[in-house]
């Protein structure tokens, strides 16, 4: 199977949040309840972690999830284009689902302190 392509723009010092809904190839809802997921942001795959979404299921017979990032992790993104991807594992397999560029912009108001 392969992955989506979904390519994010994230604003430095705000809190970040996407929803997706993870479909087959006939645009089924897949049944994510029994799934494991992982999703990291890197500069490039052998780089560290940059960041790691946070992910819950929000209706996971569905297929619906959400990633999100916390103000005080997107504040410490670097500057630029940075890689992201989705994997999950059903119990069975493990699969990407998602990959994408993360691109990063700074606010122009200051957040820090708030």
């Amino acid at each position: 199977m392969a992955a989506g392509v979904h390519n994010l723009t994230i604003v430095k010092g705000t809190d970040f949040a996407i929803t997706m809904t993870l479909t087959d190839s006939n645009s089924a809802a897949i049944d994510v309840t029994n799934y494991t997921f992982k999703s990291q942001i890197r500069r490039k795959q052998s780089a560290g972690i940059a960041a790691e979404f946070t992910i819950t299921k929000t209706s996971p017979a569905n297929g619906v999830i959400k990633l999100a990032l916390a103000s005080s992790v997107t504040s410490g993104l670097p500057n630029g284009k940075l890689k992201y991807d989705l994997v999950a594992d059903d119990g069975t397999e493990i699969n990407q689902y998602v990959t994408g560029i993360v691109s990063t912009e700074d606010t122009v108001t200051d957040t820090s302190g708030m």
